[in-house]
Protein backbone atom coordinates (compact mmCIF):
# COMPACT_ATOMS: atom_id res chain seq x y z
CA UNK A 1 0.00 0.00 0.00
CA UNK A 2 2.77 2.41 0.75
CA UNK A 3 4.73 1.54 -2.47
CA UNK A 4 1.63 2.42 -4.52
CA UNK A 5 1.39 5.71 -2.35
CA UNK A 6 4.84 6.97 -3.06
CA UNK A 7 4.81 5.58 -6.74
CA UNK A 8 1.52 7.84 -7.26
CA UNK A 9 3.14 11.08 -5.47
CA UNK A 10 6.69 10.13 -7.65
CA UNK A 11 4.50 10.19 -11.11
CA UNK A 12 2.49 13.28 -10.02
CA UNK A 13 5.68 15.17 -9.27
CA UNK A 14 7.34 13.57 -12.60
CA UNK A 15 4.70 14.37 -14.68
CA UNK A 16 4.64 18.41 -12.89
CA UNK A 17 8.33 18.44 -13.35
CA UNK A 18 7.74 17.25 -17.18
CA UNK A 19 4.84 20.65 -17.79
CA UNK A 20 7.18 22.75 -15.61
CA UNK A 21 10.22 21.88 -17.97
CA UNK A 22 7.85 21.96 -21.25
CA UNK A 23 6.10 25.50 -19.81
CA UNK A 24 9.82 26.69 -19.53
CA UNK A 25 10.82 25.97 -23.02
CA UNK A 26 7.15 27.06 -24.65
CA UNK A 27 7.76 30.53 -23.19
CA UNK A 28 11.61 30.68 -24.12
CA UNK A 29 10.38 30.19 -27.73
CA UNK A 30 7.59 33.05 -27.11
CA UNK A 31 10.57 35.06 -26.51
CA UNK A 32 12.14 34.30 -28.77
CA UNK A 33 9.51 34.92 -32.03
CA UNK A 34 8.46 38.40 -29.72
CA UNK A 35 11.94 39.58 -29.80
CA UNK A 36 12.45 38.47 -34.11
CA UNK A 37 9.22 40.53 -34.49
CA UNK A 38 10.89 43.36 -32.78
CA UNK A 39 13.20 43.18 -35.06
CA UNK A 40 11.49 42.58 -38.11
CA UNK A 41 10.26 46.25 -37.05
CA UNK A 42 12.99 47.89 -36.69
CA UNK A 43 14.58 46.69 -40.09
CA UNK A 44 11.02 47.30 -41.90
CA UNK A 45 11.48 51.24 -40.20
CA UNK A 46 15.16 51.31 -41.32
CA UNK A 47 14.37 50.20 -44.64
CA UNK A 48 11.90 52.81 -45.28
CA UNK A 49 13.74 55.58 -44.05
CA UNK A 50 16.94 54.12 -46.18
CA UNK A 51 13.88 53.94 -49.14
CA UNK A 52 12.97 57.82 -48.45
CA UNK A 53 16.36 58.73 -47.93
CA UNK A 54 17.13 57.30 -51.55
CA UNK A 55 14.10 58.74 -53.02
CA UNK A 56 14.98 61.93 -52.10
CA UNK A 57 18.99 61.93 -52.90
CA UNK A 58 18.01 60.90 -56.37
CA UNK A 59 14.99 63.55 -56.96
CA UNK A 60 15.38 65.63 -59.72
CA UNK A 61 15.69 68.75 -57.77
CA UNK A 62 18.64 67.32 -55.38
CA UNK A 63 20.51 65.89 -58.24
CA UNK A 64 20.62 69.12 -60.42
CA UNK A 65 21.63 71.09 -56.86
CA UNK A 66 24.39 68.50 -56.55
CA UNK A 67 25.58 68.64 -60.17
CA UNK A 68 25.56 72.85 -59.83
CA UNK A 69 27.41 72.98 -56.57
CA UNK A 70 30.03 70.43 -58.60
CA UNK A 71 29.90 67.16 -56.11
CA UNK A 72 28.61 65.25 -59.06
CA UNK A 73 30.52 64.54 -62.14
CA UNK A 74 28.88 64.65 -65.29
CA UNK A 75 29.68 62.17 -68.43
CA UNK A 76 28.96 63.34 -71.73
CA UNK A 77 28.37 60.30 -74.23
CA UNK A 78 30.62 61.02 -77.48
CA UNK A 79 28.36 59.68 -79.38
CA UNK A 80 25.20 61.56 -80.64
CA UNK A 81 21.90 59.36 -80.10
CA UNK A 82 20.84 57.96 -83.49
CA UNK A 83 17.04 58.41 -83.34
CA UNK A 84 16.17 59.33 -86.75
CA UNK A 85 17.20 56.09 -88.20
CA UNK A 86 13.85 54.41 -89.89
CA UNK A 87 15.62 50.83 -89.69
CA UNK A 88 13.19 48.53 -87.26
CA UNK A 89 14.32 48.43 -83.72
CA UNK A 90 14.30 44.55 -83.25
CA UNK A 91 16.70 44.16 -86.41
CA UNK A 92 19.18 46.77 -84.41
CA UNK A 93 20.85 44.23 -81.86
CA UNK A 94 22.11 42.27 -84.76
CA UNK A 95 23.27 44.84 -87.00
CA UNK A 96 25.89 46.60 -83.92
CA UNK A 97 27.68 43.83 -83.61
CA UNK A 98 28.11 43.54 -87.36
CA UNK A 99 29.59 47.30 -88.01
CA UNK A 100 31.65 46.57 -84.77
CA UNK A 101 33.35 44.17 -86.39
CA UNK A 102 33.50 45.71 -89.57
CA UNK A 103 35.69 48.40 -88.15
CA UNK A 104 38.07 46.82 -86.47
Amino acid sequence: MLFRFSSAILLAVAVSLIGIALEKESLKLKRLVSRQYYQLDVLVNAHAKMKLATQRAGSPRQVLNSIERGELDVESNQQPALSNRREMPLLQWHLNPLKGQAEK
